[in-house]
């Protein structure tokens, strides 16, 4: 490993993990959604409060290998490289740090020709309205 995200983060490139959904199916479903939300959160909250226990359940262990296609072998450090904000921190982290993030992401990308052009405004796109309080 070259880097951790943690240490990508302080030089002022923070790296993140999505939870991404069509607005239409948001609305349709939000039951589903927030559902998700706490299920994920709850995983994190049980990492946090313990990462050798967590990590020492093969369940777990095997959730991840299934989701992810990484080798079990390889899940406890790549889980220790990333940070996992709580319900409380996902309210604000969904917030202005997002928003300015996907922004400096856009302009990177217009930079380097991937994309055409970047919005004004993120904001709409950015919501912790399925996040459990």
């Amino acid at each position: 490993m070259l880097i951790t995200s943690g240490e990508l983060a302080k030089v002022g490139a923070p790296t993140f993990d999505a939870w991404i959904v069509r607005k239409d199916f948001a609305s349709k479903h939000p039951e589903v959604v927030k559902a998700f939300a706490k299920v994920t959160l709850d995983a994190y909250a049980q990492y946090r409060q313990d990462p050798a226990a967590w990590i020492a359940n093969p369940a777990n262990v095997d959730k991840l290998t299934r989701l992810s296609g990484a080798k079990a072998s390889d899940v406890p450090e790549l889980l220790q490289g990333n940070v996992y904000p709580l319900a409380t921190e996902q309210s604000s982290l969904l917030g202005t740090p997002t928003i300015e993030a996907v922004a400096k992401t856009a302009a990177f990308l217009k930079e380097q020709g991937k994309v055409d052009a970047v919005l004004p405004d993120y904001s709409p796109y950015v919501s912790n309205a399925f996040i459990p309080q």
